[in-house]
Parts: C-alpha cells; sequence; structure tokens
C-alpha cells in the first residue's frame, strides 16, 4: 500500500494535469501554392497560444494579447543567405502583417450581460502575398 501511494498519486496528478489540456485547435489553408497551418493551444486559466507553419515550417508563436495585430518585418540581405522562399518577394524588406480578431457574443440578460470571447477570425499576409484568409476558429 506504501509502495503504491507515491506511485498512484503521480499517476492520478498527471492523468489530471494530462486532461485539462486540450489538443490544439488546428486549421490548414492554402493560399497560392502555400500551405499555411494556424494552431491554438489553450490550457484552463492561462494564455492561449499561437503558431503559425508556412509550408510545414514554423514562423511564429505568440500568446492570445499579441496576436491580435501583429506587423513583424525582416530586412532580407543582398546576399544569398538563407531565407524562407516568401521573403524573397524582390524587396529590401518583408513584412508578415494580420491578425486573429477576438469573435464576441454578449451572454445573459440586462445588467447580468456579459461579453464572452467566442472565437477568433485570423488573417495574415507575407509580403504580398496571402497566407490565412478569414480563418475562423470557434472556443466551446
Amino acid at each position: 500500500m506504501r509502495a503504491c501511494l507515491g506511485t498512484c498519486l503521480s499517476a492520478v496528478l498527471l492523468g489530471v494535469a494530462g486532461a485539462s489540456l486540450a489538443a490544439p485547435l488546428c486549421q490548414t489553408q492554402t493560399q497560392g501554392s502555400h500551405t499555411s497551418k494556424l494552431c491554438i493551444e489553450q490550457t484552463p486559466f492561462k494564455h492561449d497560444y499561437y503558431t503559425l507553419w508556412v509550408d510545414d515550417a514554423p514562423v511564429f508563436m505568440l500568446p492570445d494579447d499579441y496576436v491580435e495585430n501583429v506587423s513583424l518585418t525582416h530586412t532580407v540581405p543582398e546576399d544569398d543567405s538563407n531565407e524562407f522562399p516568401l521573403s524573397k518577394q524582390g524587396m529590401h524588406s518583408v513584412a508578415i502583417t494580420g491578425g486573429c480578431r477576438p469573435l464576441v457574443e454578449l451572454q445573459g440578460a440586462g445588467s447580468a450581460a456579459v461579453s464572452v470571447e467566442t472565437g477568433r477570425v485570423c488573417s495574415f499576409v507575407w509580403g504580398q502575398q496571402a497566407l490565412v484568409k478569414d480563418m475562423r476558429f470557434r472556443f466551446e
């Protein structure tokens, strides 16, 4: 019994911790010849994290507070450096812009009504190339 106590307690705690972590919400979208995947990792009572992949390469991971209005700028070197293909659009600098704006619904009635975030709509552009357009996530 005593030998099981530590092992059994650890198993229970790991099971509870694992149960609170939901699988990431992921969607894929193809724009032109590029495929993007956007995933949202949600943990109760913590920040959600948004990860964007383009053509199977991770580009960024941002918390929910900073994904609403994104502008990431890169100065493209003149030499033949290791660049993402989408950074080579003939410009001296290229930016990834866009964001995931909250979808909010009013729940309840009268003075008890509260605004609740029920999802996000995401759009991102890399230079002149759309990556994700009006991708909708619905939260439960």
